[in-house]
C-alpha cells in the first residue's frame, strides 16, 4: 500500500529566500509609485508660463517631501536604505525635471501620459540603483573568495599579458606626470623598497645614488625593468615578490615607495601592513596613487568603470588614503596631482611607543588567510 505523500514543509531559510526574491519587485513598484505621485503633484501646481527657476525649486522641494513621506511608509516593508536612496533621486531630480517640463508646456497633453512618464522615470532610477549596487557589492579590502594560489596565478597572468603593451599604453601618462614624479621623488633617500616596479618606467625619476630593492609579481614586467635598471645611477636589485607576503625581515628598509600599485592589489590592507612590517620605526612610506574621486559624478563614473578595468588591470575606485591609516601609518601629507584622483601621499611608521600596532597584532594579521593573497604589479600610471 502506497501512503500518500505529505506536503513537505518549507524550511525557514527557503521561506526567507522566497520573500527576499519579492523585494526587487517591491523596489520597482515603490519607485514607480514615487515617480507617479511626484509627477502628478508637480503637474497640479506647475503649468505653462510658470517661472522655470521657481518651478524647479518647487518641484525639488515637493519631490523630496513626497519621497520622505513614502519612505516612512514603505521603508519598514522594503528596507529603509533600499527605499530612501532611489526615492531621493526620484524625488529631487524627478521633481526638478517634471517642473521644468510642465513650465515649458512640453509635457504630455494628458494626465495619464504625464503620470506614465513619472512611473517610467521611477523604474529607470531603481534599475540604475540596482546596477550600481551590483558594481559596488563585494569585498572592499580582503580576499574576494578566490583561493590564494588561484589569485596569485590570475594576477601574475594578467600583468604578464599587460607587459606586452604597457609602455605604449602609459607613454602619455609618463610625459604628463613625469615632471611631478621627479619633483616628488626628490625627497627619497636611504635604503628604499620600491613596490610595483612594473616595466621600470619610474626608475628614471628616482634621485641618483639610492640603494633600491624593486619588487613586482610579474616576471614579464621585471624582464623589461631589468634593462631600465641598468641605466640608473645607483643600485637597483629586482625581485619577484608578492607585496602581501614580502620575503624580507622586519624593519629591513628605511623608506618605501609605491607608484600606482594599491589600485591593483587584491587585498590592499594586507599589502600595506606588510610594508609597515618591513619598514624601520620612523620610516617613511611614499605613494603616488590614483584613488576614487570625492567629486560625486566623477566618483560614480569610476565606480561604473571599475568592473571592466579590473579585468585587464586596476580598480579605479580604491580609498587608499583611508586604508593607509588603517594599516597603522601616520599620515604626514597628501597632495592632489590631478583633480583629487591622482595623489601623492606621505606616511610614516610610528616609532616604538608612539601608538604603533603591536608586534602580536601584526603577526596575527600575517597568519590570517588574507595575508597571502597575491599582489599585482603596477607601475607608471596604469595600475
Amino acid at each position: 500500500m502506497t501512503l500518500p505523500k505529505t506536503p513537505r514543509a518549507v524550511p525557514k531559510d527557503d521561506q526567507s529566500l522566497s520573500r527576499s526574491s519579492l523585494f526587487p519587485l517591491g523596489d520597482y513598484l515603490a519607485g514607480m509609485l514615487t515617480g507617479t505621485i511626484v509627477a502628478g503633484a508637480v503637474r497640479g501646481l506647475v503649468g505653462p508660463g510658470f517661472d522655470m527657476v521657481l518651478a524647479m525649486v518647487l518641484g525639488m522641494a515637493l519631490g523630496m517631501a513626497i519621497h520622505l513621506l513614502l519612505g516612512l511608509v514603505l521603508g519598514p516593508l522594503l528596507g529603509m536604505f533600499q527605499t530612501m536612496v532611489p526615492g531621493a533621486w526620484i524625488g529631487m531630480y524627478g521633481g526638478m525635471l517634471f517642473a521644468m517640463r510642465d513650465s515649458m508646456g512640453a509635457g504630455s497633453p494628458t494626465w495619464p501620459g504625464a503620470l506614465g512618464v513619472g512611473a517610467l522615470f521611477g523604474a529607470i532610477v531603481v534599475a540604475g540603483v540596482h546596477l550600481y549596487d551590483r558594481i559596488l557589492r563585494g569585498p572592499v579590502n580582503g580576499p574576494s573568495g578566490e583561493s590564494l594560489e588561484k589569485a596569485r596565478s590570475s594576477t601574475r597572468s594578467k600583468w604578464d599579458a599587460a607587459s606586452r603593451f604597457f609602455d605604449r599604453l602609459t607613454w602619455a601618462d609618463d610625459q604628463r606626470f613625469g615632471p611631478e614624479k621627479r619633483r616628488l621623488f626628490a625627497r627619497l633617500e636611504g635604503k628604499l623598497l620600491f613596490v610595483g616596479a612594473g616595466t621600470g618606467n619610474d626608475f628614471a625619476y628616482l634621485p641618483s645614488g639610492l640603494s633600491v630593492t624593486a619588487v613586482d609579481i610579474s616576471p614579464a614586467m621585471l624582464a623589461q625593468a631589468s634593462v631600465k635598471a641598468g641605466r640608473y645611477a645607483g643600485k637597483i636589485d629586482l625581485r619577484e615578490a608578492d607585496v602581501q607576503h614580502l620575503p624580507f625581515a622586519d624593519a629591513s628598509f628605511e623608506e618605501a615607495l609605491a607608484v600606482c600599485t594599491f589600485c591593483s592589489v587584491p587585498d590592499p590592507l594586507a599589502g600595506l601592513r606588510e610594508i609597515y612590517r618591513v619598514l624601520q620605526p620612523g620610516g617613511r612610506f611614499f605613494l603616488f596613487e590614483h584613488v576614487r574621486s570625492r567629486i560625486g559624478p566623477v566618483g560614480i563614473l569610476l565606480d561604473g568603470m571599475t568592473p571592466l578595468s579590473r579585468l585587464v588591470g586596476p580598480a579605479l575606485n580604491r580609498e587608499t588614503v583611508g586604508t593607509v591609516r588603517t594599516a597603522g601609518f601616520s599620515l604626514l601629507a597628501e597632495e592632489n596631482v590631478y583633480l583629487d584622483i591622482v595623489k601623492w601621499i606621505e606616511a610614516e611608521k610610528p616609532r616604538e611607543g608612539s601608538g604603533a600596532p603591536s608586534t602580536s597584532e601584526r603577526e596575527r594579521h600575517l597568519a590570517s588567510p588574507s595575508a597571502g593573497i597575491e599582489a599585482s604589479p603596477s607601475s607608471s600610471a596604469v595600475a
